[in-house]
């Protein structure tokens, strides 16, 4: 485990190198790892005090990439997105019927729609880069103490993300000499806490170096997890710190496969997808937030294509990964939580007006809860937050379970992704 290929691109220097090798169980071969290449780079090469921002712009790539996916994959699961392909290994996760030795999910990369090995890479690459800052001085890396909080923000998207979407997880770690810390298998809850954990340190340290930036990004993640965790008072703290106009992106670019926007690919520029019926009529009704092109094609398994051009129009268009108006609706709920209806339905109506709705006059708990839910849906449509969101509030999806599916089998009801297999059979502190 010393080297891997030198590429143009700064992705993935040390997360998915390191993931292929601790976290998929290729420890047995790991003496052909050791093999002198002359196009690879030693990484002990790479990890130098001159390399600090490099190493982060790694990590900040193997995020965007597995961000990506897991926007595909999350609108497949929750119905933003229907699977119009005849491949059947993508079934699963439009059918709701994942299994634990599916290899799409799990082993394949963030091109393919893989979302464990990639969501693995970015946490394991920016985790990797946090422990040789720390292990750095302020005068070999002046931006210092700014990368460390930049890097542990991602680190906590990554967990986030994991969090939201499996339905149990196992988090290892890398030494300094490359022997891993095998993780045991822990509850979504205890990765949220990681998570809140990395947020705080990206507060901590932005704060201390004044970046607005990386503080309203971790303000948002913290936000997130606390919601996920039932930390009303903390999420609406943190919420409320975030101004109304902040907007923090994951990028994308035309440059190459790896860097284009996933749902432009997946949805935009092919048939591979269509955009779901739930979101067909919030076009239908005018939603501005969820701005569909209506066509008439038809993929060869029957599902009509509808797109979302309005939200993801070119290859360089970006995701949302934190927002204001995110802050603002974990206020509107931490209102509702708090039994401030009042101030709940007043905040939902800024939502409302948004979307060309009109405004709300009840103050019924249950019709602000659901509004809570269908003012997500739409304010973060196609941005990796549906299916949180289905686990979260126990949001019932169309078909229901036992409906025939179009490509084959029958609708199931599993919304959260399983450990793999590959994580269950290579990591030793799992039974």
């Amino acid at each position: 485990m010393r080297g891997r290929d030198a590429m143009t691109r700064t992705t993935g220097i040390i997360g998915g190198f390191v993931v292929a090798a601790a976290l998929l169980g290729s420890a047995s071969c790991e003496g052909l790892l050791d093999v002198d290449t002359p196009s690879r780079i030693p990484a002990e090469e790479l990890e130098t005090p001159g390399n600090a921002g490099l190493l982060v712009t790694g990590a900040v790539a193997d995020f965007e990439c597995a961000f990506g996916a897991y926007a595909v994959l999350g609108g497949l699961i929750g119905e933003e997105l229907i699977d119009a392909t005849q491949t059947a290994d993508r079934f699963p996760y439009d059918r709701r019927d994942m299994q634990s030795s599916d290899r799409r999910y799990s082993a394949f990369g963030c091109e393919a729609l893989g979302v464990y090995t990639p969501l693995q890479t970015a946490r394991v690459s920016a985790e990797n880069v946090i422990r040789l800052l720390n292990g750095w001085t302020d005068a070999e890396v002046p931006n210092r103490q700014f990368l460390i909080a930049k890097a542990s923000a991602y680190a906590g998207y990554s967990l986030q993300l994991l969090g939201e979407s499996f339905c149990s997880m196992a988090v290892s770690t890398i030494n300094a000499d490359l022997s891993v810390n095998y993780g045991g298998e822990i509850t979504p809850d205890s990765v949220f806490r990681l998570a809140e954990a990395r947020f705080t340190d990206a507060i901590t340290g932005a704060t201390a170096v004044s970046n607005a930036e990386v503080l309203n990004m971790a303000l948002v993640g913290r936000a997130r997890a606390r919601q996920n965790l039932g930390d009303w008072s903390g999420a609406r703290a943190d919420a409320g710190l975030v101004p109304a106009a902040f907007v923090k992106t994951v990028t994308a670019s035309a440059t190459t496969g790896r860097r284009e926007n996933r749902v432009w690919s997946q949805n935009i520029t092919s048939n591979a997808t269509s955009v779901g019926e739930p979101y067909r009529q919030m076009d239908r009704d005018g939603d501005p937030r969820v701005a569909l092109d209506s066509t008439t094609v038809v993929s060869v398994t029957g599902i009509r294509i509808w797109r979302a051009s309005g939200k993801y129009p070119a290859a360089g268009s970006n995701f949302s990964l934190a927002t204001g108006p995110e802050a603002r609706v974990i206020l509107a709920e931490g209102e509702w939580q708090a039994g401030n209806y009042a101030a709940a339905r007043d905040s939902l109506n800024f939502f409302r007006a948004r979307g060309g709705q009109t405004a709300l006059t009840t103050v019924d708990p249950d019709t602000l809860l659901a509004e809570v839910v269908d003012q997500r849906r739409r304010e973060l449509f196609l941005d990796g937050h549906h299916l949180g969101d289905v686990i979260r509030y126990g949001i019932v999806l169309a078909p229901p379970a036992g409906t025939a599916y179009h490509g084959s089998g029958n609708y199931g009801s599993q919304v959260c992704l399983p450990l793999p297999d590959v994580e269950r059979l290579n990591n030793p502190n799992i039974p």
